[in-house]
């Protein structure tokens, strides 16, 4: 459909029709979900060479920017936001000094300059609405950072795994277990590639709180995934065996021994 679209933005220019804001704006926001950057910058440049232009509009800035965000090309896209400031200088300025606010720690400071944003009817892009979620994570405001990410997800920007291990660790660290396992799921759900991070937090959490089976399931998984548990996956996971050798003892011996086989793997390929 994608092509299909690009084509027809080629005939109009064949067929002697403008191209307009909307026309820019509406194939670049395409591209942006289908993942097509190159295309998306082609498209941005031709409406930048145009008399028509962005004329003052944040929008297809945005979605390029979340383009490469998409693309875990984290410096590219602050450096291409940093250059937006050519033209948007109000706005670029406010999003840097909420990234900044985030990374110097001060997060209720970058809360009340959101606030007063979205209070003027700006709209966040998608590296504001990141660095808050992390933020939020590290000071404990779990539910803003929650509500904040399903207000990223309301605005057609889907947060990365680290985003979402970011909430995961948090709920975990809470105690919220039965929160962070549903985010897991919600990663499957959207496409997100889960990694170490997604599954420790979750299998410590687990560990102590006790509930070994669910712990078992979810470092099982980890291996059938592909996943390399790290030491702090393994140290949960032995530790835990020998203070719970009744539990151990009714559990699937073949599942214990494919464990015990992935420990041997993993430690022989460390000691390389």
């Amino acid at each position: 459909m994608l092509d299909l679209a690009l084509d027809l933005f080629n005939e109009m220019k064949t067929d002697g029709i403008k191209w307009n804001f909307v026309t820019y704006d509406t194939l670049i926001k395409g591209l942006r979900s289908g993942g097509r950057m190159e295309d998306g910058f082609k498209i941005l440049e031709i409406m930048e060479e145009s008399k028509e232009g962005a004329r003052g509009r944040l929008s297809p800035y945005d979605s390029v920017l979340y383009c490469l965000y998409r693309e875990n090309q984290l410096d590219e896209a602050l450096t291409f936001m940093t250059q937006m400031g050519k033209l948007f200088p109000r706005a670029v300025g406010r999003s840097l000094r909420i990234l900044s606010l985030c990374e110097e720690g001060a997060i209720e400071d970058a809360k009340k300059f959101f606030g007063q944003i979205l209070g003027e009817g700006g709209v966040p892009n998608v590296l504001v609405y990141d660095h808050l979620i992390h933020g939020f994570c590290e000071g404990g405001y779990m539910r803003e950072a929650f509500e904040l990410m399903n207000e990223m997800v309301g605005r057609g920007y889907y947060p990365l795994a680290p985003t979402f291990n970011a909430l995961i660790s948090g709920f975990c660290r809470q105690g919220k277990v039965s929160i962070a396992l549903k985010l897991i799921d919600d990663m499957v759900v959207r496409g997100c590639k889960l990694d170490i991070g997604s599954y420790n937090p979750l299998v410590d959490a687990l560990y102590r709180k006790g509930d070994f089976q669910k712990a078992f399931g979810l470092f099982s998984q980890m291996l059938e995934k592909d996943i390399a548990p790290d030491f702090s996956s393994w140290n949960s996971l032995l530790l835990s065996w020998c203070q719970e050798t009744s539990w151990l003892a009714r559990q699937n011996m073949f599942q214990v021994n494919y464990l015990l086989q992935q420990i041997a793997e993993i430690r022989i390929n460390f000691s390389y």
